[in-house]
């Protein structure tokens, strides 16, 4: 992964759990199909992701399915937010839309109801962007949130990331025929992560 060679490259998921504190990264499992058909009903997460709002078992296990095929061909690492040592499932948090040839990526992230504002989201995205910067040397982290998503701008800036720019109309609303101005922040290799 070195040059200006770089092309796709197939992602090692981290060995074990990725922990701070109260918060851990780990692989997707079987037995977690229910809780993250569960947690997708909330319609916070639909309102902010690309979640859809009828998320159902069938979805959940398709996500969870598609994620050796996402590492194998370097499109993204989809990792679970839980609880350390094999405690409940808080969320879900990705690295993906590479541009290998640029060394950038970007995170995407959610959480449960119950786990916000318990500070699991800020760790977890401290978590996997150190760890794609240093295992997969990344230049360039990209986060976008939503203009009027000022929880998610939070967790950006106390991650690390820098505010950037306004993108207007940058993404399809939740009503159909609609559009939503993103925030776009970056972290960058030489930016410290506290």
């Amino acid at each position: 992964m070195s040059g200006s060679g770089w092309s796709a490259v197939r992602i090692a998921r981290p060995r074990g759990e990725l922990v701070d504190g109260a918060t851990a990264l780990r692989a997707w499992r079987g037995d977690d199909v229910d809780p993250l058909a569960e947690l997708c009903q909330d319609p916070e997460i639909s309102r902010w992701t690309s979640v859809p709002a009828t998320y159902d078992r069938e979805d959940a296990r398709a996500y969870i399915d598609s994620g050796e095929e996402a590492l194998h061909t370097g499109r993204s690492l989809n990792l679970a937010v839980a609880v350390p040592g094999g405690g409940p499932l808080l969320g879900s948090i990705s690295l993906m839309r590479f541009t290998w040839s640029e060394r950038r990526g970007e995170v995407g992230y959610w959480l449960g109801a119950a786990a916000r504002g318990h500070g699991h989201a800020t760790r977890a995205t401290r978590l996997i962007c150190g760890w794609g910067l240093r295992e997969l040397a990344l230049e360039r982290i990209e986060l976008f949130a939503a203009a009027g998503n000022h929880r998610s701008q939070a967790v950006a800036e106390r991650a690390g990331f820098t505010r950037e720019a306004l993108l207007r109309d940058y993404s399809p609303g939740v009503e159909p025929g609609t559009r939503v101005d993103m925030v776009c922040f970056g972290l960058l290799a030489g930016d410290a992560l506290d």
